[in-house]
């Protein structure tokens, strides 16, 4: 575990900062930072996903060449994908057609045959591997690719009621727009190491994420270990497989912070070489406080799991990683199990809904005018008297 007050608070701040640049870019600092600065953080977009993004085939352009790492780019806000390429350990590329038979990323209708609730873990220890255990880490940030099925609170709801009734309004039109993030997103493993069972580690960036996994014949999964965002689940895993979850506010609870390397073209070292006067100054006690992190984390991973963070990585962007070798010609790959029809367990908020299979009057956008008729006295008209909310 992270040992010592090692300054979690300012470390926590500067990473933050570091999720900002890679997420939202530099304009999410507008107001905060100088705009020399935030001008200079600009540059030039280049083309394709970023980041933590998809790849080319699902909204990026796409890039050209006859080897997997012609299609991930070293971009200014991360990491490109602009390509059909799955993540090996240790970020190596590989085409997704060499580790995976039947692969779709086409599962906005696929519907599971059963949603399981499990619950995340009580403090902050998880299960180690077992000797012998093969350990793989994945890493995923958003895909694109959402679910049928929404988990959702109160608080959506209201803030969704308040818009609807800002809308309302100003337009005079019952119109629910339901806020993003409510849906699952996919993201798949496909396991091809069989030499040993596997423990999974798979480390989440985004709020509600489904990891569809698929293995290769002969390959074995010990245990599932679920880090980071919300609410989170496994789809296509043996059921007798334990899963341990934890969240990233129990993270931080127990003073875990992930963090990792920028990649060497990433807009910051740009600020970092050349921002004039205390503008460099501060960008060097910032990237150093970032390796504190960085630090921090691989030496939580490793007490952990018996590895770095940073060295086990597998997860630099489009939609898929792999845990194990690049199959061989006459060695097997991993076989393509899709949602539809899966067992799927996985932590939920208040509220889950599949589309398509909710009782009239359950679903979000109902619930939503339901509580903004109730504030309206009964009818919706009150809400253009100026009825308070």
């Amino acid at each position: 575990m992270v040992r010592g007050p090692i300054s979690m608070l300012i470390v926590g701040a500067i990473l933050l900062v570091m999720t900002l640049l890679v997420t939202l870019g530099p304009r999410a600092f507008e107001g905060i930072l100088p705009d020399y600065v935030i001008d200079m953080m600009d540059g030039t977009t280049m083309g394709g996903s970023s980041g933590m993004g998809g790849f080319a085939g699902m909204g990026g352009a796409a890039g050209e060449g006859d080897a997997p790492t012609d299609f991930l780019r070293d971009g200014p806000d991360g990491l490109e994908v602009t390509g059909p390429i799955a993540a090996l350990s240790g970020n190596r590329p590989v085409f997704i057609r060499d580790v995976i038979d039947g692969y779709s990323t086409k599962v906005g209708s696929d519907v599971p045959a059963e949603l399981t609730t499990i619950r995340p873990i009580s403090g902050c220890r998880l299960t180690p591997p077992l000797q012998g255990t093969a350990v793989g880490h994945v890493t995923a940030g958003a895909t694109g690719l959402d679910l049928p099925i929404l988990t959702y609170n109160d608080s959506d709801l209201a803030a969704a009621v308040q818009v609807f009734v800002n809308l309302y309004r100003e337009f005079g039109k019952a119109e629910v727009r339901q806020p993003e993030g409510l849906a699952y997103e996919v993201y798949d493993v496909a396991v091809t190491e069989t030499r040993a069972p596997v423990y999974l580690v798979l480390e989440s960036f985004t709020r509600n994420r489904i990891w569809n996994i698929h293995l290769a014949p002969g390959a074995r999964i010990e245990r599932v270990v679920l880090l980071g965002g919300v609410q989170s689940g496994v789809a296509n895993l043996d059921p007798v497989v334990p899963v341990e979850v934890l969240p990233g506010d129990a993270l931080a609870a127990c003073g875990i912070q992930p963090a990792y390397a920028l990649n060497p073209g990433h807009r910051f070292f740009e600020v970092l070489a050349n921002g004039p006067g205390s503008y460099k100054e501060e960008a060097e006690v910032t990237f150093a406080g970032m390796q504190e992190g960085i630090a921090a984390y691989n030496t939580w991973f490793r007490d952990s799991f018996g590895l770095r963070a940073d060295e086990s990585r597998a997860g630099f962007g489009g939609t898929i990683s792999v845990v194990g070798p690049q199959p061989g010609e006459a060695e097997p790959k991993a076989v393509y199990s899709s949602i539809q029809g899966a067992r799927i367990r996985m932590t939920q908020d208040a509220y889950v809904e599949i589309r398509g299979q909710v009782a009239p009057g359950e679903d979000f956008a109902a619930r939503v005018i339901a509580i903004a008729t109730t504030f309206a006295s009964g009818d919706l008209a009150n809400l253009r008297q100026g009825v308070e909310f």
